[in-house]
């Protein structure tokens, strides 16, 4: 089972200002899917947890052409590109009822084993499971992702505290709230006048509950109308970067 789809009817409580899918909801959208696949190929949460091994995102890298609209019914697909070592690599597609792409996305996650707290091989039996590789670890035609971009230096950032509801069924802050912080930080007349096409974002070191963090920009000088914001997250006792992040905005276009 390599490649598997879902559908989704866009809800009231996942649009934002412009009656449009939030770019939080189309990534839980895509994690949605990727999670019902694992499951549904004998790979999901439990039985991993059952090992001691767990899944974690390391890597977004998004472009959308547009974001659905509110109760638009979309199509979201997902594949499994290759396991390599600890990784697997994953894209995904988002169409509507005309199956005109909206948008894709690839990610990279790694295999991490909980009680040795190490990145783990992936196992034969779980690239057989996606019939991926032939059921074998694949170093050949190696996918390399390009490291995100970092600016020189940050503004002041917003100051977040990480809430109960920020944490998954890992203990871990989900990836979409890292998301979230960055896109809090973006100042409101961008999000009116402009939509993000486009997202890089790299996880660097998780969080716990309780922490502070702060989401901190560096924006570009508008050009053709296109916007490009640098985004990093840092702890902020220990300073550490917990994720970087690129965005591009481009202007919405008067209907």
């Amino acid at each position: 089972m390599n490649t598997y789809s879902t559908t989704n009817s866009v809800h009231y409580y996942e649009i934002n200002t412009q009656r449009q899918a939030s770019p939080v909801t189309v990534l839980n959208y895509f994690e949605e899917t990727a999670i019902r696949q694992s499951e549904e190929c004998g790979c999901g949460i439990d039985r991993l947890m059952d090992k001691g091994l767990i899944w974690i995102l390391t890597n977004w890298s998004v472009r959308m052409n547009r974001y659905p609209g509110w109760m638009e019914n979309v199509l979201v697909e997902t594949r499994v590109l290759k396991f390599e070592r600890f990784y697997a690599f994953r894209n995904f597609t988002i169409r509507n009822e005309k199956n005109s792409i909206l948008g894709s996305a690839f990610s990279r996650w790694i295999l991490y084993d909980i009680h040795r707290n190490r990145p783990v091989r992936v196992p034969s039996e779980i690239a057989e499971a996606f019939m991926v590789n032939g059921g074998k670890d694949n170093q050949s035609n190696s996918i390399t992702l390009p490291e995100v971009e970092v600016a020189d230096s940050y503004e002041p950032g917003l100051e977040f505290r990480v809430r109960l509801s920020d944490i998954d069924t890992y203990n871990h802050v989900n990836n979409t709230r890292y998301v979230e912080w960055i896109l809090e930080a973006v100042p409101f007349k961008i999000h009116q006048e402009f939509y993000p096409a486009s997202l890089e974002i790299s996880y660097r070191k998780e969080t716990v509950y309780g922490a502070y963090v702060l989401s901190e920009t560096r924006q570009e000088p508008e050009v053709s109308g296109t916007l490009k914001i640098y985004h990093r997250i840092r702890d902020k006792a220990a300073g550490a970067e917990l994720a970087r992040a690129v965005t591009v905005w481009k202007k919405v276009q008067a209907e």
